[in-house]
């Protein structure tokens, strides 16, 4: 077998470890599932499981990554050279197809459910670690770029990024999760990203 399909196999592998174990997480709780379970429900053995993800809590954090990677958030959206439009528009139109997902609004209301147990939100602290803080860090640096390079002009930019995704984020979601879903916000949703995406580029953009 070359490197090339080992690779491609340990990756196959990794993919089937992150959606069993985000299947278990939400329907046994991230206490109430095993790395035992994760690893029968995979596929794998227990010791594939650890090779991949050194703890249950590496293992949700690697989930939270791999579901803003599913939607197109990665590292690679926020190329500097990219158009500031293109990069705040793709970023307002994947952030909120990631919100309105049912996968992420259960997600969501699990931390809201473990924050109010006796260790404090431990789930909810990795879940905001690795998702939006790390979003808003992404954002952040790439704000900063385009200062540097005098595309934008922007006081602080990790005050703008969490404006412009908080922004974002709006009624809709909150109705959501609540379990209020408004049709008519659904269907403005489009024009309420370009809206969005033009306040901030008339408040920055040089």
């Amino acid at each position: 077998m070359t490197s090339t399909n080992r690779r491609s196999k340990s990756e196959e592998k990794r993919q089937q470890i992150l959606s069993a174990a985000s299947d278990l997480f939400l329907t046994r709780s991230f206490e109430g599932a095993s790395m035992d379970q994760v690893a029968v429900a995979a596929g794998v053995s227990k010791q594939t499981v650890y090779s991949h993800f050194g703890s249950k809590e590496e293992l949700f954090s690697a989930i939270i990554e791999y579901k803003l990677a599913i939607h197109d958030i990665t590292d690679e959206l926020f190329d500097k050279n990219r158009p500031v439009h293109d990069v705040l528009l793709e970023l307002a139109e994947h952030f909120t197809k990631l919100l309105m997902s049912e996968e992420a609004i259960s997600i969501f209301r699990v931390c809201i459910a473990d924050a109010s147990k006796k260790d404090k939100g431990r789930v909810a602290k990795l879940f905001v670690e690795a998702g939006p803080k790390r979003l808003t860090s992404l954002f952040k640096c790439y704000l900063e770029e385009q200062n540097q390079m005098g595309t934008l002009q922007i006081d602080n930019p990790g005050f703008a990024a969490q404006q412009f995704l908080y922004m974002i984020k709006a009624e809709a979601y909150s109705l959501k999760t609540l379990g209020q879903e408004d049709p008519q916000h659904t269907q403005d949703l489009p024009a309420y990203i370009q809206s969005c995406v033009s306040v901030f580029e008339k408040a920055y953009l040089q």
